[in-house]
């Protein structure tokens, strides 16, 4: 078993050596490990291969919300997941999406946090040319290929995914470990590969390859090369590496004051990047939006078939009133920081085409100074 004490305000307990979301666990959190807590743990994860079998269900056979006693049972196909009625251990089947475990974790410490007036986004952070950025980002949008962009021009890091921003503009470091992905490497090969990762770099621009060439919408032998892409590289073979083993030059940042958001938006058909002022109601729409997306839709479909299941709970009122009040954090903090809008290239390689450089140049040019732009 391992524990992972965040911030000092939250505790997890792992139980298992396998499984993938265990396995991601302790990959991703590794800079919250704490070998030996003071205290119980105010959240267990633990793998288990005994199957699910509920009283009642909501759903078909095979995908379905359940109640088995005093548990709230998840189940997609072979997969599930089943929760106490505290939500205070999670017993979760080898394969079972990790994210599917983080979410609900990271809800729990989004509770303690927005009370200190901090809320979660779906973010890289960066200090780069004397400014800190925030960059919320669609998936998919360029947050990390942003992120070592400008780590490898001097920059430091808050986080590549999520970090904690509050109304007052201070933004509070979230150190995860980075997702690597094909596009990553492929972009930035030569900072990301290292002789310890071969096996997996090779795994890595496999999955990148096959993605790229083969068509999803044809031939059998496609749809079976993007299936075991999926199975055996891409799902299974998620890498999480600190920041500082991939740029050993940069630092992380523990706490900083905000100078800049700059929500990121793939368009594809574009070449190089641009960078646009857009209002606080703007960037607050598209940060919202980005977050349910992200997160808060499942949350949202889990609570309400929770309380569906378990009339006796209220979760789902309890879980808007958190959105309700990091909405109003996003608000006051947009009303006060500049915020931009760029649009980012669905580039492979951005140290060859010059979207890096191109990146830099663009931000080089609002600084300074960076004033913030009034609703309209």
């Amino acid at each position: 078993m391992s524990y992972y004490n965040f911030f000092n305000t939250y505790l997890v307990e792992v139980r298992g050596d396998e499984g993938r979301s265990v396995n991601q666990h302790h990959r991703m959190y590794d800079h919250f490990l704490e070998t030996s807590p003071d205290r119980e743990p105010d959240l267990v994860i633990e793998m288990t291969t005994q199957k699910p079998n509920p009283d009642t269900v909501l759903g078909t056979p095979k995908s379905y919300y359940g109640r088995e006693g005093d548990r709230f049972v998840v189940r997609k196909g072979s997969n599930y997941m089943s929760v106490n009625a505290d939500w205070s251990h999670m017993w979760v089947s080898p394969n079972w999406e990790p994210f599917n475990v983080v979410y609900p974790l990271e809800y729990e410490l989004r509770k303690r946090f927005v009370d200190d007036g901090y809320a979660l986004v779906h973010a890289s952070g960066v200090q780069w040319n004397g400014n800190t950025f925030i960059f919320p980002a669609w998936r998919s949008a360029g947050k990390t290929n942003t992120l070592l962009s400008l780590l490898g021009s001097g920059g430091d890091y808050l986080a590549d995914d999520r970090l904690w921003v509050n109304a007052d503009g201070s933004v509070r470091g979230y150190p995860l470990g980075v997702n690597m992905q094909p596009h990553n490497l492929e972009s930035f090969g030569h900072v990301t590969e290292r002789d310890e990762d071969e096996k997996q770099t090779f795994k890595q621009r496999v999955a990148g390859f096959v993605n790229k060439h083969a068509d999803q919408t044809r031939s059998t032998l496609d749809e079976g090369a993007i299936f075991l892409t999926k199975r055996f590289l891409t799902e299974s073979g998620r890498t999480f590496t600190s920041l500082s083993e991939v740029l050993p030059g940069s630092k992380f940042v523990d706490s900083a004051d905000a100078d800049g958001v700059v929500v990121l938006r793939a368009a594809p058909t574009q070449d190089t990047i641009s960078i646009d002022e857009i209002t606080s109601d703007d960037a607050l729409t598209e940060t919202v939006t980005i977050s349910d997306y992200e997160w808060n839709g499942l949350l949202r479909e889990y609570f309400y078939a929770f309380d569906t299941l378990f009339p006796e709970f209220d979760k789902t009122t309890e879980f808007e009133s958190v959105l309700e009040a990091e909405r109003r954090i996003f608000a006051d903090l947009f009303s006060t920081v500049p915020t931009y809008r760029a649009f980012v290239p669905r580039t492979r390689d951005w140290v060859e085409t010059g979207i890096a450089d191109d990146l830099r140049s663009s931000l080089s040019e609002l600084n300074p100074p960076l004033e913030a732009t009034p609703s309209r």
